[in-house]
């Protein structure tokens, strides 16, 4: 079965796909659970770091004399930059899938899955797919090997691939975690 991917523009989309891939290894593990999204993660940690740098540049401001505080508020503040830097590059990661305009086309047959972009073809054969992870924004296909390249796919089409999925043990609905 073939279905032509449209253009998805959904940051949240994105996201997810990007919270799966750096969450892989606990997914192979334990693949019902409810991903975080790795944007509110790395705002969190950002977050975290900026109350803690003012809340040390206080004290330091308060007893100049104690360089402990100043070594402390040095820390946060480079984890601050860190975060800042992470946040920025999850961004610009997204963007960049965003602005792909290649016709996409998803292939699915009893043997393989296989992703169409351009020119570009990423294939995987059923016995190489650890599970299908059906989320809020999108269906991944997830490889048995960590070398291999994930396939994902908007939600939108979950039915067409259900229907042309035989080995529906592969499947994980984790749509209702959200």
């Amino acid at each position: 079965m073939e279905i032509n991917i449209e253009k998805n523009t959904s940051s949240k989309y994105y996201d997810e796909v990007l919270s799966v891939m750096s969450n892989y290894k606990k997914l192979v593990k334990n693949p019902n659970q409810k991903i975080a999204s790795i944007k509110r993660q790395a705002t969190i940690l950002t977050g975290i770091s900026l109350i803690f740098l003012v809340i040390f540049a206080i004290l330091y401001a308060r007893d100049v004399t104690y360089s402990l505080y100043m070594y402390v508020v040095v820390i946060f503040a480079v984890a601050l930059v860190l975060g800042i830097i992470y946040y920025l590059l999850i961004n610009r990661r997204i963007n960049s899938f965003k602005s792909v305009d290649s016709a996409k086309r998803l292939v699915v047959e009893n043997d393989f899955v296989e992703m169409h972009v351009g020119s570009e073809r990423t294939r995987l054969e059923m016995s190489e797919i650890q599970h299908i992870l059906i989320n809020n924004y999108s269906i991944c296909f997830l490889p048995k090997n960590v070398n291999s390249k994930m396939i994902a796919v908007d939600v939108k089409y979950k039915d067409s691939i259900l229907k042309a999925i035989d080995n529906k043990s592969l499947i994980i609905d984790n749509s209702s975690l959200y």
